[in-house]
């Protein structure tokens, strides 16, 4: 007959080694079970590393903005450059959309300089604190619009017989003009015996002028008489 003493040895051998007591009791897995317990263990990580990966790209800086004309309009296909002023990090590049509008990832806390390009507009650049928040201001940048060609000295103006169309050329790089359609205004270069117009703001239609479409008006003589626009002739005032 066994003793009391006997019968609850093993027990206390097991409370003493949990360990030892688990394996005891547990039966060894078989081929498929222990594929089973792989995947689950495998796809646990993947779950927890993909939570820790987009945690931390949650928390990387980032810095959106616009790049715009003097009259409000997107300006495309503008290249914005970051470069860190005492902060971490290497020096970014971009270009702005359709709209106008760019977007940086990834940048460390700190001071960052943004500098924004495009042919035929001055370069500007603005120095702006970047958080890892992402709440800080949107950069803007409105880009003066160089000189592109000649310029009349003083106010000259331009109308068809019957009032319509007509342009009045500024000294300083701007225009203003109506045709049947509305009103606009915008920036002009003359070359030769041509001017070059950028229309800019237009209350007529949408589609009817673009940023990237200009439009091409002919002097008839160094003494700019007059000038044609769409076959019709517009003398001189």
């Amino acid at each position: 007959m066994m003793g009391i003493g006997s019968r609850l040895a093993p027990r206390a051998e097991w409370f003493s080694h949990p360990c030892r007591a688990i394996w005891a009791r547990t039966r060894p897995l078989k081929g498929a079970s222990v594929e089973r317990l792989f995947s689950r263990i495998c796809t646990g990580s993947l779950a927890i590393l993909f939570v820790c990966v987009a945690a931390l790209a949650g928390a990387q800086g980032r810095k959106l903005g616009e790049v715009t004309d003097e009259w409000g309009n997107g300006l495309e296909g503008a290249t914005v450059v970051a470069e860190p002023e005492g902060a971490g990090g290497a020096r970014q590049t971009t270009t702005t959309d359709d709209n106008g509008e760019f977007i940086f990832l990834n940048l460390s806390s700190g001071d960052w300089a943004f500098t924004a390009t495009l042919d035929g507009y001055q370069g500007l650049q603005q120095v702006a604190n970047v958080t890892q928040t992402g709440r800080s201001r949107p950069l803007s940048f409105e880009m003066p619009v160089l000189a592109s060609g000649g310029r009349f000295r003083e106010r000259t103006e331009f109308e068809a017989e019957d009032g319509t169309p007509k342009f009045r050329f500024e000294e300083d790089g701007k225009f203003e003009f109506e045709d049947g359609d509305g009103d606009g205004e915008g920036t002009y270069g003359i070359v030769g015996l041509s001017a070059v117009l950028i229309v800019r703001d237009y209350d007529g239609p949408d589609d009817k002028f673009t940023l990237q479409t200009p439009v091409v008006v002919e002097f008839a003589n160094n003494q700019f008489t007059s000038l044609t626009h769409a076959g019709v002739e517009l003398p001189r005032r």
